[in-house]
């Protein structure tokens, strides 16, 4: 197998995420942190809108409708969810309308909505801006031989790099954001589901524009990835360091873009494992309670550890072309001549002219 295949690369991306263990624990610790901050404000108005009211007996009863229920629900308390269906137009990118027409353009109010949809925008938000931050200091760990364990440096790197891993993050989101309005809900603004004849054709299309989206946005973010992983090579220059990752995923487009969707692939795992064997707490033991606390955060650790490995790929693939080739891999020039040309070798040398 060769060094720079997709599944070497992943493995040493992984075990160099694994290097810097107290990095990612102390990664996992802060986003507990704030996902609790996210929920809390959330939990108390639920508790106070449903606790020993008219909505709490509807959501117990054993045959309770529940999309009845948070229609109703939304639609007479739009301050504890907000507006559910900004949310519904940015997953089908269906919400902007024809040009001609003059209604809302996509994304339209979507960040001045309220209740749990701007609390969420909020978290996202903030949940990014942690996210570039330590993407600096493992750009710096593993660009470095040695000390990938050790949390100071971990610090040091991080707050190195926060400038410019942060700059990296805007780009990153500007990117996918415009790619978002102008490859996925543009092209939907001209046309209507309901005018094509048959469902799969607006089915069809709508699947066009996500793989459009996802592919765009896929090589954006991998100009980022190694633009990260060349600064923590020692490009000291952000623009330079934009160029070089830039170029590299130019240069490998296919392998860059295949070991993308392979972390992709594995961090989406977790998240459907728990979709389908993760329990619900009933409000009873305490006990259960923990445990599924405890499975929550090991399915983001494993998503933690996922992005990292990513990162760590793409430092090692980006460290291994620069590697300069072996001398003996190419045999000397007289040496060559004279294996492309063995006549030459037997034959004497010609006599000088008087």
């Amino acid at each position: 197998m060769r060094g720079d295949s997709v599944l070497v690369l992943a493995t040493r991306g992984l075990v160099s995420a694994l290097e810097t263990w107290k990095a990612i624990l102390l990664f996992l610790v802060l986003n507990a942190v704030l996902a609790a901050a996210f929920l809390h404000p959330l939990a108390s108005a639920l508790h106070t809108t449903l606790d020993k009211s008219p909505w709490a007996e509807r959501l117990g009863a054993g045959d309770a409708d529940l999309h009845t229920f948070f229609t109703a629900f939304t639609r007479t308390r739009p301050d504890v969810l907000g507006d559910l269906e900004k949310w519904d137009e940015v997953v089908t990118g269906e919400g902007g309308e024809r040009r001609s027409s003059g209604k809302a353009a996509p994304l339209s109010g979507f960040f001045g909505t309220t209740g749990l949809s701007g609390s969420a925008v909020a978290y996202a938000a903030l949940a990014a801006l942690l996210a570039a931050l330590f993407s600096g200091g493992f750009a710096g760990r593993f660009g470095a031989e040695r000390d990938r364990t050790s949390l100071a440096a971990f610090g040091a790197d991080a707050a190195r790099f926060a400038v410019p891993s942060l700059l990296f993050g805007a780009l990153s989101l500007a990117g996918i954001l415009a790619a978002y309005r102008w490859v996925y809900a543009g092209p939907g603004t001209l046309y209507e589901a309901d005018d094509l004849r048959y469902e799969w054709e607006a089915t069809g299309l709508l699947l066009l524009r996500l793989g459009a989206f996802l592919l765009v946005a896929g090589y954006l973010r991998l100009v980022v990835v190694y633009a990260r992983a060349a600064m923590g090579q020692g490009a000291t220059n952000p623009f330079a360091a934009l160029m070089s990752g830039f170029g590299f995923v130019l240069g490998r487009p296919a392998r860059t873009l295949a070991i993308e969707i392979f972390f992709g692939v594995l961090g989406v795992l977790p998240l459907v494992a728990w979709a389908f064997v993760g329990p619900v707490w009933n409000g009873g033991e305490l006990a259960d309670f923990a445990l599924i606390l405890a499975g929550q955060q090991l399915v983001v650790l494993l998503r933690i550890l996922t992005r990292a490995g990513h990162l760590g790929a793409a430092s090692v693939y980006l460290k291994r072309s620069k590697e300069p080739v072996s001398p003996a891999a190419a045999p000397p020039l007289r040496v060559a001549a004279e294996l492309s040309n063995p006549r030459s070798a037997e034959e004497p040398a010609a006599a000088p002219a008087p």
